[in-house]
């Protein structure tokens, strides 16, 4: 049998291009994927082959020491698990040293939702009527009502909006996934009424997005949204940020005794015990 060929930053590259390819990763996966796995092969000088467990062990210490937390640690640690995987099917690497090492204990947190006057002075801040505090009026009320990722909100396109007896939003998750997600009447009026006559008038309206970047070319990225966003709770003194907002959708759905099947659903949790942290959160309401 040849010998296998020592992984480097060829094979870290043929890593990322499976991920989008043959996993159908969306870009932001693929890019923290592969940031973590080049890193790591920067700590052991590009020879993933021959590390050992003691190895991983000192990168997972070298990483507490530049101030990594745990839950950091932990999604590098399993970024590089899936690289060996890869590297091990290819041929590429016999032994996975990442595989006898535990993943670093996470903190017991809950998810931050907003108070329900929060979530109040958040929806009626004094934003005026030009496209672009339209767009952000209707930001707000689309993350709250639906509970979207912000990488979800700024993917949406035109066709992404379906209309039948309500709006319906095709909303394009995790791994490519698909799901439907009900908007209610005054969302969907805001939504109208952007896409009517706001929209129109902002810059890069001739691109297939519902939030476009100004030149049109690609949608408006998560940063903007999050400093939009930010800049709106600063005006009614909320701190807020748009995970917040869905965190805080699915809190008060529960917290009106919605089903939990269906919260998920619409979340896009892959796992009903993703969602079920979000009744904690309720019962501390």
């Amino acid at each position: 049998m040849a010998e296998a060929a020592a992984p480097s930053a060829r094979e870290a590259q043929a890593f990322v291009e499976y991920l989008a390819v043959a996993r159908g990763a969306s870009p932001n996966t693929v890019a923290a994927y592969g940031r973590d796995v080049r890193e790591y092969l920067g700590f052991l000088g590009g020879d993933a082959a021959s590390a050992g467990q003691m190895d991983v062990e000192k990168w997972l210490g070298f990483l507490a020491r530049k101030d990594n937390g745990a839950r950091s640690s932990a999604r590098k640690l399993s970024a590089v698990r899936k690289f060996y995987g890869f590297l091990q099917e290819r041929g590429w690497a016999q032994n996975d040293p990442t595989e006898g090492v535990p993943l670093p204990k996470l903190p017991q947190t809950l998810p931050k939702a907003l108070s329900t006057a929060d979530v109040k002075k958040l929806l009626l801040a004094p934003l005026g009527m030009t496209p672009a505090e339209v767009r952000l009026r209707l930001m707000i009320q689309l993350l709250y009502a639906t509970g979207l990722r912000v990488s979800e909100l700024c993917g949406l396109t035109l066709d992404a909006v379906a209309e039948g007896e309500g709006v319906v939003l095709r909303v394009t998750g995790k791994g490519g996934k698909t799901r439907l997600v009900p908007l209610g009447e005054v969302a969907a009026g805001t939504l109208h009424d952007y896409l009517r006559n706001a929209r129109t008038k902002l810059k890069g309206a001739n691109g297939p997005w519902v939030f476009a970047s100004p030149n049109g070319h690609a949608p408006l990225t998560r940063v903007r949204v999050f400093q939009l966003l930010v800049e709106a709770g600063e005006r009614v003194g909320v701190k807020v940020a748009p995970h917040h907002l869905r965190h805080t959708f699915a809190t008060h759905l529960l917290a009106n005794d919605a089903d939990l099947r269906a919260v998920q659903l619409m979340l896009g949790h892959a796992s009903l015990n993703t969602t079920q942290i979000y009744t904690k959160v309720a019962g501390e309401r």
